[in-house]
């Protein structure tokens, strides 16, 4: 360790951090022994972005150290959060003589200096030395003793749970650590039990998982951590986010732990959380979660989490069994519900389920903005003609008018009063409007083409989101014909959006895929621009190349969704539309 008095001797200036020069460094480690809670705050902050910024180390972190180690031990305020920061400085394993080797070992040689913060009456203090104290690839048998001493002795269930994961990264004999993890699954401390269960689980590495150390993990997880502190431990990451780690590669085990912690209350909605996430990860869950999630509907007090959890529940139902009158009634009583969220993804359901009820509500005309898009989305042609001078209201007071005029020109529902709202429109300052709103008329027979053409030429020349307006050019069909020369030179876009979606408006306009099947052959993928180019040749009805063919299968019949974890629920799901183009395509 090295003391404040010592920071003089180190040349700071010939040093660089994330943000330059280091000359800043001395001020701040100085700060770190300031009487001022907010001055050493304020210290902190600056110190972990600059000698550890966004889990990144540099030179002047390496002599940065000595000092921190000298805070942690002395300093008045905040120890465990310095004690963090060598720990997390120390994460990186890397090769000989990089700058992640260096500070590594430098926070490994001040380790034995900070052995006194293990023996700490704060919690917070041990369970971060306990995270310092992996830094050794090889401790001391001092440090082991006293990692020893707290999983047997230390009065905080956490901090001797941490004793036993520190021991399991450091301890190289194999008979012990077995004992140890076996002494833990058969103490009657659950959260020791579920932090034994959990290294087994870790150290398996993917399912599926023994039954005995699932049901372990889900019951533990119902024991609240008496404490405020959750410190990440270097390499795994915080306790929260190693259950993720180990639920994530096994659905079945993650479906077994949802439904524990629903039935147990779904605290903190974290059961109906995992149980949206199963299907967000892995396909054809859909039925599973669904239930579950219903399930969890009367135990969510949290408006945000109801609606959250109905939104999931309408993302998930077009691939789930068919709702029974018990799951539409319930929908139905949320649709009518104060929280507007929850009520606009309760309808969303609704119409997912070919319930036409939630028409009954005032859904547009009360929804907030941001929650249009899916009712929009949801409307046929018959609804849209139903709700007509709701349409035209949000034309009219220009709540997503760019979403209702693109729609207008599928549904083909209008009456003069519309056309000449989408009139008034085309001639307005919002191109983006404009543009829509004039194809839109164009396509209802209202309006002259040669508006939008003039309009969508000069965004084509503009370079501006040029994606966005060859999407109208294709709606214009083969009334977008005198465009086809400068489309012609954007299928040559080094941009993959914009090649893409030159490729699908000349086939659209012209008729003639033999242009636009080579571009998007060689664009299709398991990506959102490659999905596009595969709907295009679902489309196009073209035979596909052979060599496209295992790639196809390997995306087709994945367990993983491969595509989108998280999605809006008013639009399909990208990675069910992937899948269900694939299968289309190799049927050819």
């Amino acid at each position: 360790m090295r003391s404040p008095e010592e920071l003089d001797t180190v040349d700071w200036a010939s040093l660089t951090h994330a943000y330059g020069p280091a000359e800043d460094v001395p001020e701040q480690v100085r700060s770190l022994y300031s009487d001022d809670p907010e001055e050493v705050d304020e210290a902190l902050y600056e110190l972990y972005g600059n000698v550890w910024h966004q889990g990144s180390v540099y030179p002047a972190s390496v002599e940065a150290v000595p000092f921190l180690a000298h805070a942690a031990v002395n300093a008045r305020f905040k120890p465990a959060w310095v004690l963090m920061l060598l720990s997390e400085m120390a994460a990186h394993e890397a090769p000989d003589g990089s700058v992640e080797q260096r500070v590594r070992a430098q926070v490994a040689a001040v380790v034995p200096d900070l052995l006194p913060c293990l023996r700490d009456p704060d919690r917070a203090v041990r369970r971060a030395a306990v995270r310092v104290a992996v830094a050794e690839t090889s401790p001391s048998p001092q440090v082991v003793e006293e990692l020893l001493r707290l999983l047997r002795q230390d009065p905080v269930a956490e901090v001797r749970a941490d004793a036993l994961t520190a021991l399991a990264r450091t301890d190289p004999d194999p008979t012990a650590l077995a004992a140890r993890e076996a002494d833990a699954l058969g103490s009657g401390d659950p959260v020791l039990r579920r932090e034994a269960a959990l290294l087994g689980l870790e150290r398996l590495g993917q399912g599926p998982y023994p039954p005995h150390l699932v049901r372990i993990l889900a019951e533990a997880e119902a024991e609240a951590d008496s404490g405020e502190d959750g410190f990440p431990f270097p390499g795994l990451g915080t306790g929260d986010e190693r259950v993720s780690a180990v639920l994530d590669t096994d659905a079945d085990t993650a479906l077994t732990v949802a439904r524990h912690w629903i039935a147990q209350g779904d605290v903190a909605a974290r059961g109906s959380f995992r149980a949206d996430r199963i299907a967000c990860d892995w396909r054809d869950r859909e039925n599973d979660v669904v239930a579950l999630l219903v399930e969890a509907l009367p135990l969510l007090d949290d408006p945000q989490h109801l609606a959250l959890r109905l939104e999931a529940i309408a993302r998930w139902l077009p691939k789930a069994a068919e709702p029974d009158a018990a799951l539409r009634d319930t929908l139905l009583r949320h649709a009518t519900g104060a929280h507007e969220r929850a009520a606009t993804a309760a309808r969303l359901a609704l119409a997912r389920c070919g319930d036409d009820r939630f028409l009954q509500q005032p859904a547009l005309r009360d929804a907030e903005t941001r929650h249009l898009g899916e009712l929009l989305s949801a409307l046929t042609a018959q609804d849209a003609a139903s709700l007509l001078p709701e349409l035209k209201d949000l034309l009219r007071t220009r709540r997503a008018p760019v979403l209702v005029a693109r729609r207008l020109g599928d549904w083909g529902v209008h009456d003069q009063e519309l056309l000449d709202l989408l009139t008034e429109a085309s001639t307005g300052s919002d191109e983006l409007l404009g543009v829509n709103a004039a194809v839109a008329l164009v396509r209802l027979g209202g309006g002259d083409p040669a508006e939008p053409l003039e309009l969508l030429r000069r965004r084509l020349e503009s370079g501006k989101q040029v994606h966005w307006y060859l999407d109208e050019c294709g709606r214009l069909a083969d009334r977008g014909l005198p465009l086809v020369p400068r489309i012609e030179e954007l299928c040559h876009s080094s941009h993959s959006w914009t090649r893409m979606a030159a490729a699908e408006a000349h086939w659209r306009i012209t008729g003639d895929p033999a242009r636009a099947t080579p571009i998007l052959v060689a664009l299709a993928d398991a990506t959102p621009v490659g999905l596009r180019a595969l709907l295009a040749l679902a489309e196009i009805g073209v035979t596909i190349p052979e060599q496209l063919r295992p790639r196809l299968r390997h995306w087709a019949f994945s367990p993983r969704r491969l595509l989108a974890t998280h999605w809006p629920p008013d639009l399909p799901h990208p990675d069910d539309q992937l899948r269900d183009t694939c299968l289309q395509l190799l049927s050819r």
